[in-house]
């Protein structure tokens, strides 16, 4: 049969209308049960509302969804359809194809998971008794001091005149008896501050300097007394310490509640950490690196 023969037979024309219908019927009409289907139900709309708050608490989730007006929750399933398209647009498309920022978010939505799957159990007594035991150093106070300082600048000026300088600036405030109160009177201006009140050693030290902290620290500095010149980047330091307050262990009950709380957050992590284990473990991991296992 030539080709005008073949366009003029109706058989020709039944199978290309019967085509045409099939491709707009699949184009106006979406499958029922297919990627085209996107269904909200109650269990969409709270997934979507705790991974947009990025908090899995389910029991939250549904009081929010229980209590929203009619246009609040036509609002939320626009916003959940519209996420869920373009979603499945971008992914159909290949667009998460090596974008590690979409990798990142996908590892995150999975954590999200673990981390609300995973379960501990309440903390008994001896448990927060065990825990504050074991980190006693979390919960010590460092040494404190209070002291003050007065300041020999060595910028415009050679160091040993700075240092002498100092120690006939000391001569005179035991002289003249100076108390913690009066050091603003003497010296010159310090870049940073003048007294130092219940300070921890790093803090004055990194101010001060490495000798007038050694020596404010120092059990064997008498307190209520001018001492130096100490040396610091800046110049010399003439110090009085008020002072010394120990290193203090709060006794658990004094801050049972703190400890109580660290303790569970420590048993969430590692319940969070079993979790995504027993993900990991699920996969076979060859290492192809040299010398790898």
């Amino acid at each position: 049969m030539g080709a005008r023969a073949l366009i003029k037979d109706p058989l020709t024309h039944f199978l290309a209308a019967g085509a045409l219908l099939f491709i707009i019927a699949g184009a106006v009409a979406p499958a029922e049960q297919g990627a085209e289907t996107i269904i909200v139900d109650r269990e969409a709309l709270l997934s979507h509302i705790q991974f947009r708050s990025k908090a899995f608490e389910p029991g939250a989730a549904a009081a929010l969804l229980d209590g929203m007006s009619a246009d609040a929750r036509e609002k939320l399933i626009e916003g959940y359809v519209r996420e869920e398209a373009l979603d499945r647009e971008a992914t159909a498309l290949g667009l998460d194809a090596g974008d590690y920022v979409i990798r990142q978010r996908r590892v995150q939505k999975a954590e999200f998971l673990a981390e609300a799957a995973a379960t501990t159990p309440d903390l008994a007594a001896e448990d927060v008794a065990a825990y504050y035991a074991a980190h006693e150093e979390r919960y010590r106070s460092p040494p404190a001091a209070t002291a003050t300082h007065v300041f020999v600048s060595a910028k415009d000026r050679p160091r040993d005149e700075a240092k002498a300088a100092a120690a006939a600036l000391l001569d005179r405030l035991r002289a003249d008896r100076a108390r913690f109160e009066d050091a603003p009177r003497y010296g010159e201006r310090f870049l940073f501050h003048k007294n130092y009140v219940d300070r921890t050693d790093d803090y004055i030290r990194s101010q001060l300097g490495e000798e007038a902290a050694a020596a404010i620290f120092d059990p064997a500095t008498p307190l209520q007394e001018w001492r130096g010149p100490f040396s610091s980047d800046y110049g010399e330091h003439l110090v009085f310490v008020s002072a010394r307050t120990p290193s203090r262990l709060a006794p658990l009950a004094e801050i049972e509640d703190v400890v109580r709380g660290d303790a569970a957050e420590e048993r969430r992590q590692a319940a969070i950490d079993a979790a995504i284990d027993r993900i990991v473990a699920r996969y076979r991991v060859i290492n192809r690196l040299e010398g790898g296992g």
